[in-house]
Formats: C-alpha cells, structure tokens, sequence
C-alpha cells in the first residue's frame, strides 16, 4: 500500500513537471536583438529566440513616425531586458537611434526600433530556424529600406536664386491619361497635382518657375505624334531656361512592383547631377524602395537645352503607392522635395 502511494505521488508529480514544461515550452526568450547594414539600401533586423518556437500568426509589424514596433506573441523579453541584448553594428549607427523592448502583456512582449529618420510602410519578415552548425538561435528577421537621416525639413532658396528659370513637366494631361492605378488615379492628375505645389514653393524660393501646362490638356493637340507633343512640351523652356524636370508616375503590370527612381540623358553630367539630388530628396520622405539614378534616352531630356531629369514618383499600378500618390499631404512632400533638390543643386556651388 505504502509502494502504491509513492506511485501515485511520482506519477502526480511527473505530470505536474510535464504540464509545466508544456507550459513553459509555448513562451519564447528573445536572446538578442541585432541591427546591421545588409546592403547600401537596406538595414536588416534580427531578432533571436530560444526555448519556444514561433509562428508567422505570433508577429506583427508597424513603421510609421520612424519607428518599427514588432509585437511578438507566445515570447518573453529575456536578456534583452539588459542593454547587452542588443546591438546595433556600425553600418547601421547612422540610422538606427536605439533599441526597445519591453514585455507588455503575459507572454507578449514589444520590441522597438527607433530610426532617426521618418520611415513610414510596410516591413516583410521571415522566420529563420536555429542552426546548431553556425551555433545561431532562432531569429525573426526584418528588412528596412533606408532613407537620409535628416528631417524632411525645407531647404531656403539663396539670394543668387533670383533670375533661375526652372520649368516643370507635368507627364501626359489631356487624351493622353498616362498609367492608371487600381482604383482609377490617373498619372496625368497626380504628375499635374505635384508640379503645380512644386510650382509654388519654387516661386516662393525666388525662382521663375514655367509650366509646360498648368490644366489637363495636351500640350500640342489632342491625337498628334509622341514626338510632336513632346517636342512641343520641350520648346516651353526658352534658350535660356537653367532646369528642366519631367514629373511622372511609374507603372507594370505587376502590382507588386514599387519604389522611386530619377533619369537624366547619357553622359549629362550637370542632368546626372539634378537627377541625383531628386532621387536623394525623394527618399528622405522615406519607406519607398529606392531603384536608383538612371540614365535613359527620353526624348525631353535628350532635347533639351538645359540640364534636364525625369523623376518617376512612384508606381501607380502598386495599390499602397497609388494611394500616397494621390494624397493631398504626400502630393505636397512630393513637391518640397522637388524645390529641395533644386535648392541644392544651385546653393551647393555647381557641379560635384
């Protein structure tokens, strides 16, 4: 009988230790928190874990205001509670400002990553298995697409900015709707909607500021060749105009496809220089994927008289972007970075 009850009692206290080693099992420990340059767009967070094992359905993610918040069900801040649980590399100092995390509910913890510049959007992750050859915990990693570390601030015109002639381009407008998105937003309505904001922060920089149109029309005549209408588009800038930019909206037939990206003719060194400082502008307004400085044998930079770029905004047949194209307030950051651009490029002192 006395046998029988120490049986019992083992027995009880076996399934006491597996039920709270079952328990225990469901929380995952974040071990480290590690933020480093993956490439010269992209900073790359990794996230490790042990002692429970996490599921796709466990993570949420929000980058808004320059903050990444990474919400982590079924885990437990563990070591990174200390500051010696995180790190963030040299390559990624210059973007990243620090690191949180917190637990904020039973089995749920917060992780924070604070960027010193205003990154806004979506973030993909993935889930990465441990590996016991290269002795790495589990981790979540996440990629964020860089921008500037500075604020979106505008840039004050010089005085020598008086007598500048700058002509905008506002893509296609009449019969001519350019790319248009999922819901109906036309190239044509957002290219005319940024340059005339652009327009007027220009004026306001003391520029002269020529609009190859200012209402939706075609610039020549409604069904003439491309070449005529942007030849016409072309002759707007008089011989002694100092910038020419085209304002566009990019498009595929993939909607998946995104970001922005500036164009200036072949071997355009003064156009080259333009199209770089839009292209940088453009990205401090942060989370669009950056595809890059260009050249391209478009016909208005090829005939023109002065340094002249092409700027795709975003890509309108992507859903989230057609949206921020045709918001009002991102319409007018469009624009502020236009005028910073050319700000830059005649108060910097000529070419690089």
């Amino acid at each position: 009988m006395i046998l029988l009850k120490k049986c019992l009692m083992c027995f009880a206290v076996l399934i006491i230790m597996a039920i709270a080693g079952t328990a225990s099992a469901k929380s995952a420990e974040l071990t480290g928190v590690n933020a480093f340059e993956l490439d010269s767009e992209t900073i790359r967070i990794e996230i490790s874990y042990d002692g429970g094992k996490l599921y796709a359905n466990d993570v949420t993610t929000d980058l808004s205001s320059g903050i990444l918040r990474v919400e982590l069900d079924n885990a437990l801040p563990g070591r990174v509670n200390r500051i010696s649980g995180t790190k963030i590399q040299s390559g990624a100092k210059d973007f990243v400002e620090k690191i949180i995390a917190n637990k904020i509910k039973t089995n749920r913890t917060s992780v924070q990553i604070h960027f010193k510049s205003s990154l806004e959007g979506n973030v993909n992750f993935s889930l990465e298995p441990a590996s016991r050859a290269d002795k790495k915990d589990a981790c979540i990693v996440l990629d964020v697409k860089k921008a500037p570390a500075q604020k979106n601030e505008l840039i004050l015109g010089g005085s020598n900015n008086i007598n500048k002639i700058i002509v905008l381009d506002p893509g296609h407008g009449g019969s001519d709707a350019g790319a248009i998105g999922p819901t109906g937003v036309t190239e044509k309505s957002v290219s005319l909607a940024v340059s005339l904001k652009a327009q007027k922060l220009l004026t306001a920089s003391g520029y002269n500021v020529i609009m190859t149109r200012t209402t939706d029309i075609d610039v020549a005549a409604p069904g003439v060749s491309d070449a005529t209408e942007l030849q016409a588009r072309v002759d707007k800038a008089p011989p002694n105009a100092d910038l020419f930019i085209s304002v566009h909206c990019n498009a595929f037939s993939n909607g998946s496809a995104n970001g922005v990206e500036t164009y200036h003719a072949p071997t355009a060194v003064k156009g080259e220089r333009l199209a770089r400082l839009l292209n940088e502008e453009l990205l401090r307004l942060g989370g669009l994927n950056n595809r890059g400085v260009k050249a391209a044998r478009f016909y208005v930079m090829t005939h023109s008289k002065c340094p002249a770029s092409l700027i795709e905004l975003g890509f309108i047949t992507n859903p989230r972007e057609e949206k921020l194209l045709a918001s009002n307030d991102y319409q007018q950051k469009l624009a502020q970075a236009i005028n910073n651009a050319v700000n830059r490029y005649f108060n910097q002192g000529g070419i690089d």
